[in-house]
C-alpha cells in the first residue's frame, strides 16, 4: 500500500482489529488517516486517561488497546497510565509524536529524550525512522505487546517521518492481534513434580493471581482445584478465577481484604494452614502475601508463572513452572488424569462454608445498616443484588477496593472486576469505566471511586457524555481522604491536611451534562441505582458515606506502629 508513514501505520492498526484510539489527536499523521467508520477517535481530557481507557479497553477486549499523545508534557501525562499497564501486565501501544531528528539537541519546543524519559515505565520503545517501516513497526509493536508477559509498548512517530510518503504492507500478523500470544508451557519434568505434591498434601491451596484471568484459564483451575479438592484464594486481580458460589471459593486474600469485616480472614487462614501453597500468574507482591508473611516459611511451594523473573521473587519454591497457566494446567490435568492422581473425601468446602457463614453474621448488620451518613458497606450490598453475569464493577484504588473485593460476590468465572492493582494509584476507575464501556458495549458497566480518587479524573465526564458512554458512576463521597486520614490516625494520633469542602458531586456531573443525584438516605440508595442503571447516558450518584467508615484493612482498626508503610 502507498501512502504517508501516517496512513500507514494506522492501515496496519486497522489490519488489527483496532476499534478505539484514545488521545487528542497527535500525531496527526495518523489520526487524519482514520476511517471513523471502523476506528472510534477517542478526545481525552488528559493523556494520562487516554492510557488509563487504553488499558480496561484491553481488558475487555483482549486485543492490545491504542492511545495517543504528542511530545513533552503530552509523554509525561501518560506515563503514571502507562506503568499501571506495564504493572498489571496489560498490552497498550502508545503512538507518541515526536520531533525531526534534524531539531534534535537544539532546545525544540517541549522537546524531550523519549526513550529516557520512557523506558521505565514500558515493556519496549521501538521508534520508526524511514516511512517504509511503518508496517513492520507496528506488527513488532503488537508482537512484544502480546507475547510473554503482556506490556505496555511505546512506538515513537517523528512528525517528518510521519508526512512522508512510502509504501509498505500494512497486514497484520494474526499470532499478535490478541493476547496472550505464543503460549508457551511448563516443561513435564515440573508438572509430574506439580501433581505429585497436590495429590500427596493434606492442606493445598491454590492462590490464583491476575495471570488466571489474563490467560482465560479459569475452567482449569476450577478442574485442577475439585480435583485435588484444593480449596482457590485470589489475588485482587485474579478475582473471577472461581465463582464466588462455589463451595471451594475462598474469596480474596490479603491484608486489604483480611480485617474487620473483612471476608479476605477466609482465605488468610486457608494460606496460613497450608502445608502446599500452588500460586499462579502471581506476582507474589506485598499486599495480597500480608508483607510476605503468609505463606509461612518451610510450606511447600508450586509457583507457575509466565515470566521466569517473578518465580522464587519472594518465596523458597519447591517446583518453579515457568509457562502460559491456561495450557500448563491442561497438561497437569491431563498427566494427573493418566496417572490416576486425585484427592477424595477431603471436605475443604465444609470448612470454608463455615468460616463463610462466621464472617455472614459479622458484616451483614453493616451491610443492612440504616446509619447515617451511609455505611459504605450498605452501598455494596445493593451493588451486589443489582449485578448479574453482564455486569462489571470497575473500581478506583483505595477504600473502594477493599470493600469491592471482600464484599462484592463473582457471579461466574471471568473478568468482573477491574482494578489499578499494579501501582494503587487513585484516579483511575472513571476513565477506565469509559475504555472498558466502549470496549464491550453490551457489558452494564458499574464504576466505583471515593472522591479524592474522582477529583483526579473528574473532567472526563464530559467526555462521557460527548460519546454518550452508557455508565453509572457511584462517588463515595465522605468529603475526606478517608485512606490517608485513618492511616495518620493510627500512626501519629492525628491527622492534618486531608479533608475537602462538602461538594455534590451530581451537581458537577449535571453541569458536565451527564444525569446524577446526591443521596444520604440508605433506604433510598436501591432505586437511586436502578434509576442509574436506566439512565440513557453516564449517570452519577452521589453517595453521603461515613467519614469514620475503614476498609477491612488489617490493622486498622488499632494503633499503628511508627514505621508503618500504607
Amino acid at each position: 500500500m502507498k501512502g504517508t508513514a501516517g496512513s500507514l501505520v494506522y492501515q496496519t492498526l486497522r489490519a488489527h482489529g483496532v476499534t478505539c484510539i484514545f488521545g487528542m489527536e497527535d500525531p496527526i499523521h495518523i489520526f487524519h488517516a482514520v476511517d471513523r467508520s471502523v476506528t472510534q477517535i477517542v478526545t481525552v481530557r488528559d493523556e494520562k486517561h487516554g492510557a488509563i481507557m487504553a488499558h480496561a479497553h484491553a481488558q475487555v477486549t483482549g486485543r492490545p488497546g491504542v492511545c495517543a499523545s504528542t511530545f513533552g508534557p503530552g509523554v509525561s501525562n501518560l506515563l503514571t497510565g502507562l506503568l499501571e499497564a506495564s504493572r498489571s501486565s496489560v498490552p497498550v501501544i502508545a503512538l507518541v509524536q515526536d520531533h525531526a531528528l534534524k531539531l534534535k539537541d537544539r532546545h525544540a519546543s517541549s522537546a524531550m529524550d523519549l526513550v529516557a524519559v520512557m523506558g521505565p515505565f514500558v515493556k519496549s520503545i521501538i521508534r520508526i525512522d524511514h516511512p517504509e517501516q511503518a508496517g513492520d513497526m507496528v506488527r513488532k509493536a503488537f508482537r512484544l505487546a502480546t507475547t510473554g508477559r503482556p506490556g505496555p509498548i511505546a512506538l515513537i512517530c517523528p512528525a517528518d517521518v510521519m508526512a512522508s510518503e512510502a509504501e509498505c504492507d500494512t497486514s497484520s500478523d494474526p499470532r499478535y492481534i490478541s493476547y496472550p500470544a505464543n503460549r508457551v508451557r511448563a516443561s513435564s519434568e515440573t508438572i509430574a513434580e506439580a501433581a505429585e505434591l497436590l495429590s500427596k498434601a493434606k492442606r493445598p491451596l491454590i492462590v490464583s493471581g491476575g495471570g488466571v484471568i489474563i490467560s482465560e484459564a479459569v475452567d482449569e483451575v476450577v478442574q485442577l482445584a475439585e480435583r485435588f479438592s484444593a480449596p482457590v484464594a485470589t489475588t485482587m486481580t485474579g478475582k473471577g478465577a472461581i465463582a464466588d458460589s462455589h463451595p471451594l471459593s475462598a474469596g480474596v486474600l490479603g491484608s486489604s481484604t483480611g480485617g474487620k469485616l473483612g471476608r479476605g480472614k477466609i482465605s488468610n487462614t486457608l494460606l496460613a494452614d497450608a502445608d502446599l501453597v500452588f500460586i499462579m500468574g502471581s506476582r507474589t507482591g506485598q499486599i495480597c502475601y500480608s508483607d510476605w508473611t503468609l505463606p509461612k516459611p518451610g510450606v511447600k511451594l508450586i509457583h507457575l508463572d509466565i515470566d521466569p523473573e517473578e518465580i522464587g521473587r519472594n518465596f523458597t519454591t519447591d517446583v518453579a513452572m515457568v509457562g502460559d497457566v491456561r495450557d500448563s494446567l491442561r497438561d497437569l490435568l491431563r498427566h494427573a488424569e493418566e496417572a490416576g492422581l486425585q484427592t477424595v473425601n477431603r471436605d475443604n468446602g465444609g470448612e470454608i462454608a463455615a468460616m463463610q457463614e462466621e464472617w455472614l453474621r459479622e458484616i451483614t448488620p453493616v451491610a443492612r445498616s440504616n446509619q447515617r451518613p451511609i455505611r459504605p458497606e450498605r452501598i455494596f450490598d445493593k451493588i451486589g443484588n443489582a449485578s448479574d453475569e453482564t455486569t462489571l464493577l470497575v473500581t478506583d484504588a483505595s477504600y473502594v477496593t477493599g470493600w469491592s473485593m471482600s464484599q462484592l460476590a463473582v457471579p461466574a468465572s471471568g473478568r468482573y472486576i477491574l482494578s489499578p492493582r499494579g501501582t494503587g494509584g487513585i484516579g483511575w476507575s472513571l476513565p477506565a469505566a469509559i475504555g472498558a464501556k466502549l470496549g464491550d458495549p453490551k457489558r452494564t458497566v458499574i464504576c466505583v471511586t471515593g472522591d479524592g480518587g474522582f477529583g483526579y479524573v473528574l473532567g472526563e465526564l464530559e467526555t462521557a457524555a460527548r460519546y454518550n458512554v452508557d455508565l453509572l458512576v457511584i462517588v463515595f463521597n465522605n468529603s475526606t481522604l478517608a485512606f490517608q486520614r485513618h492511616y495518620e490516625e493510627l500512626v501519629m494520633g492525628s491527622y492534618l491536611e486531608c479533608d475537602y469542602l462538602d461538594v455534590d458531586y451530581s451537581e458537577v456531573a449535571r453541569a458536565l451534562k451527564c444525569g446524577g443525584e446526591s443521596v444520604d438516605d440508605p433506604g433510598e440508595m436501591e432505586a437511586a441505582i436502578q434509576r442509574g442503571l436506566a439512565y440513557a447516558g453516564p449517570y452519577l450518584i452521589n453517595a453521603v458515606v461515613d467519614p469514620e467508615a475503614t476498609a477491612p484493612i488489617v490493622g486498622f482498626d488499632k494503633p499503628l506502629p511508627g514505621d508503618a508503610t500504607h
